[in-house]
């Protein structure tokens, strides 16, 4: 599915809008941490590699598309289990659960509203503060939010040459790979649920 346009619902809120390829337009602020991610990985069943804003991979993850499930792992590049996903398929979820490799629950993720121009989702963070999006994320233009302060955005970039990918701009102190893929399962609801 093509997801087009639009700006971001509450500018003022956001975090400042970054170039989307490395070298090109402003750099990334100091401490901010770039991740570029293909749209939709999950239907590829295959492995993927998450690279950063040099264009080096970061984190993999693997990909296996089943009759009845998928299964997604995110992993560090030297093969370190970090969170997975192990999900049905034959039904749309109105939440996900991010697992953490022992099989605890890291995240749980819900889709909150849902109206014409965007739809809202919160993260609930098992022991932690919860957050939640912030944005058009049906046309991957939004932030995810603790407390009415963003820790990520999520911006969509059009290529002629190559695939839509995502840009992922997660701020220091983050759990880089968790934000990861609370974008991933975001992506998953979305496109599932059209």
């Amino acid at each position: 599915m093509l997801r087009r346009g639009g700006g971001l619902a509450r500018p003022g809120g956001m975090i400042k809008p970054m170039a989307a390829q490395p070298g090109v337009g402003p750099e990334t602020p100091a401490g901010v941490n770039r991740y570029l991610m293909r749209q939709r990985i999950f239907a590829l069943g295959q492995d993927f590699n998450i690279n950063n804003a040099a264009g080096e991979p970061v984190f993999k993850i693997e990909g296996k598309v089943r009759l009845i499930k998928e299964a997604l792992k995110f992993r560090d590049m030297q093969g370190n289990l970090l969170y997975k996903l192990d999900e049905k398929v034959l039904r749309i979820r109105e939440s996900f659960n991010i697992l953490k490799p022992d099989g605890s629950l890291a995240a749980k993720v819900h889709n909150a509203i849902i109206d014409p121009l965007r739809e809202r989702f919160t993260i609930e963070i098992p022991g932690g503060q919860n957050m939640m999006t912030m944005g058009k994320v049906i046309w991957a233009q939004y932030d995810i939010q603790r407390n009415g302060q963003p820790v990520a955005k999520i911006s969509k970039q059009f290529s002629w040459i190559g695939r839509d990918q995502y840009v992922v701009d997660v701020l220091p102190g983050e759990d880089d790979c968790l934000i990861l893929a609370i974008t991933v399962v975001i992506d998953m609801m979305v496109s599932n649920g059209r």
